[in-house]
């Protein structure tokens, strides 16, 4: 599965651009009066500052990558010599994939229309122009909110729960299919997560397993889940079964 590293690293970029370029912006503020501030807020659009900078070119990368996971999983069924993707199912698909790039454009939206607030906030209530930078840098600078760990995590989430329900949407036609649920089993996994991985060491079709009750197809483990299920491919020993099984203790 491919990965959206490189959306956390390139959004710090351009957030800190845009804040390079808020230094200038609010010294010219500074000399309106309210009245006139106020009438120049409705003409601000960070937005779209941050798509020129570079944001609408990141999107178009998160999008080749979405697209990407689709292609990938689509030479999967054709190397398999089974039936192409249904024309329906491929616009499933296609909407998935805007609400997903939605979900990152919002947030981003979000962001521009609070540093903006905060802005004005420092304008109307007199602040001064080093006051002002201090708090946006420390508020929203590089490292919070669209640049943060946490948001990092959610997009990655976000990707792989896409990655999970494009697999299961293109395998709909063809129920008889088995899985496997790959992926670490270290001090960080969790008790559901080791017991679906001994479960499904001969595979599972996608009805067993969303009918195991604590896990699912789409969301597997919960929220930042490190595994997926993969179309079962791989032959394991009796021996290698039965320590699949040992991850789980209560395992029969």
């Amino acid at each position: 599965m491919a990965n959206l590293d490189f959306y956390n690293k390139e959004i710090a970029k351009i957030q800190q651009e845009l804040l390079n370029k808020l230094d200038n912006v609010v010294k010219g503020l500074s000399t309106l009066t309210d009245t006139e501030l106020l009438q120049v807020a409705q003409q601000i659009d960070f937005y779209s500052e941050m798509e020129k900078i570079g944001y609408a070119g990141l999107l178009s990368k998160v999008s080749e990558a979405y697209d990407d996971e689709i292609a990938m999983i689509y030479a999967e069924l054709s190397n398999r010599q089974l039936a192409k993707i249904s024309a329906s199912n491929v616009e499933v698909l296609r909407q998935l994939k805007e609400f997903e790039l939605s979900f990152l454009s919002d947030r981003v939206k979000q962001y521009s229309n609070q540093v903006k607030v905060a802005m004005l906030r420092g304008l109307i209530t007199g602040q001064t122009t080093a006051q002002i930078m201090e708090s946006l840098t420390t508020t929203y600078g590089v490292g919070s909110f669209i640049s943060s760990s946490e948001s990092a995590f959610l997009i990655e989430d976000s990707f792989s729960r896409f990655s999970q329900s494009v697999t299961g949407k293109v395998y709909e036609d063809f129920p008889e299919t088995k899985f496997q649920y790959e992926g670490p089993a270290d001090s960080k996994t969790r008790q559901v997560c080791r017991r679906a991985i001994a479960q499904s060491g001969q595979g599972l079709t996608k009805k067993q397993i969303d009918a195991l009750g604590y896990v699912n197809f789409t969301d597997r483990g919960g929220y930042n889940c490190r595994h997926r299920w993969i179309k079962a491919i791989v032959k394991y020993t009796p021996e290698q079964i039965q320590a699949r099984k040992g991850l789980y203790q209560d395992e029969d």
